[in-house]
C-alpha cells in the first residue's frame, strides 16, 4: 500500500503540523507483471469520515512512477486543473484508465 500524507507546517514548526488530507492506494491483485489495477481512498476535511473511494486500472507500473498514479488519483477525484467533469471516485462512472490521462 502507497500512503500520501499531506501535512500543513506551520513557520517549519513540526510540532504544530496538522494533516490536512491522506490518500491511501492499493494494489488489488487482478493485473499483471506490466499493468496494475489500485483502489485509492482520500480522506480530508471536505469528505467526510468515509472520505472518497475510487479506481485507477491497467496503470503501466513498470513504465509510470508512483508519482503518476498520485496523479491519476487526483485526476480521478477532479484535483487537477484539466479534471474531465464525467470521471468522478464515488464509483458511479467507470475507473480511469490510461487513455484518459492523454
Amino acid at each position: 500500500m502507497i500512503r500520501v500524507t499531506v501535512q500543513l507546517i506551520p513557520k517549519g514548526d513540526v510540532s504544530r503540523a496538522k494533516t490536512l488530507g491522506v490518500m491511501d492506494i492499493a494494489n488489488d491483485g487482478t493485473g499483471d507483471d506490466n499493468m496494475g489495477n489500485y483502489g485509492g481512498t482520500l480522506l480530508a476535511e471536505y469528505t467526510g469520515p468515509s472520505g472518497r473511494a475510487g479506481r485507477v486500472e491497467k496503470f503501466f507500473r513498470r513504465r509510470q512512477s508512483v508519482w503518476s498514479l498520485v496523479g491519476a488519483f487526483l485526476k480521478l477525484w477532479g484535483h487537477t486543473k484539466h479534471s474531465p467533469n464525467h470521471l468522478r471516485g464515488d464509483g458511479s462512472h467507470p475507473a480511469l484508465t490510461p487513455e484518459d490521462l492523454i
